[in-house]
């Protein structure tokens, strides 16, 4: 019942300020702009009006990403056929499950942390307007919050960080040496294959149990102005052991959803075939409404927990 409280609570939190939410949306997609015209200067330097380009326009040239891979360089060596349609989304979950991003060019690692950076601010505005008694975006209000909560919000994920790393290369390191004995001794690759996802499918989880955690730990620093972040940290984890089934309850709802609104996505894009301009441009605009959904569940997920921390406080 306290979920379910919380999460029409956050529901109607979140639809009280669509114009935040839009706001995030445009961000998000001028960060994507700037970021996607060196890739596409690449590509069309690359692709042109050749023959590779009229096969990419009907599917795939593996000969010629394979010739693009060998001669790119930063940014570039990122495209790949895993990020086409669906493999974007699950490529996504694969690096972040493995620690692979240590893997990727220097200056892609940079604008990742740049990124992480810019949604580290802003998620100080985003709870500053979910905060307040009477809620009601203004920019001022939003931009004030952002400001105020920053440096505790970036030390506090420089804290997460350590966590993040310690479960993604030691869980890593243990289950991938079981799953080799498992191997050795398996007469078929069925054993390895399920041990193998399970294991993945734990690291996931505590990864996600993590960022939870740390979600409630910036919850506290705005609800109660703490200032001391470890403090904070560390009582979000006690928070949670209390309420265990109410906060994982409340995540994975929302988590689910998120899952359910990713699914729906693939489906309806890969109906259509983006082979002239018109169909192309309808699967950017279902890209874009998708990626605005995310963002509003992501709101609604803080704007649920907050008021689970009030309820539950």
């Amino acid at each position: 019942m306290k979920v379910f409280i919380n999460f029409k609570k956050g529901f109607q939190a979140s639809s009280q300020t669509f114009k935040m939410i839009f706001m995030l949306f445009l961000i998000n997609f001028f960060i994507s702009l700037i970021l996607g015209f060196p890739m596409l200067g690449t590509l069309k330097s690359s692709l042109g009006s050749s023959i590779a380009g009229e096969k990419m326009a009907k599917g795939f040239d593996y000969l010629w990403w394979q010739e693009f891979r060998d001669e790119s360089q930063g940014l570039a060596l990122t495209f790949r056929p895993s990020i086409i349609n669906q493999g974007a989304i699950l490529d996504n979950v694969e690096y972040l499950v493995e620690m692979r991003f240590f893997q990727l060019p220097l200056a892609v690692l940079i604008l990742i942390l740049i990124y992480i950076v810019i949604h580290t601010f802003l998620a100080g505005g985003l709870l500053a307007i979910f905060n307040q008694d009477e809620i009601k975006f203004t920019l001022k209000k939003f931009f004030g919050g952002a400001g105020q909560y920053f440096f505790r919000f970036l030390l506090l994920m420089a804290i997460s960080w350590v966590f993040f790393l310690a479960i993604g290369f030691f869980l890593n390191k243990g289950f991938n040496s079981l799953i080799s004995r498992i191997a050795a001794k398996s007469l078929t690759e069925i054993q390895p294959f399920y041990a193998g996802l399970l294991f993945k499918g734990v690291i996931l989880f505590l990864l996600l149990f993590t960022h939870m955690v740390f979600d409630y730990a910036r919850i506290k620093i705005v609800v109660e102005d703490s200032k001391n972040v470890l403090t904070s940290a560390l009582k979000s984890f006690g928070f949670v052991a209390k309420h265990l089934g109410s906060t994982l309850g409340l995540y994975f709802i929302l988590i689910g959803l998120s899952i359910v609104t990713a699914i729906l996505y693939i489906a309806l894009k890969s109906l259509i075939p983006q082979t002239n301009l018109a169909p192309v441009a309808i699967a950017f605009l279902i890209q874009q409404a998708f990626i605005l959904a995310i963002i509003w569940l992501r709101c609604w997920l803080y704007s649920s927990q907050l008021e689970l921390y009030r309820y539950l406080k």
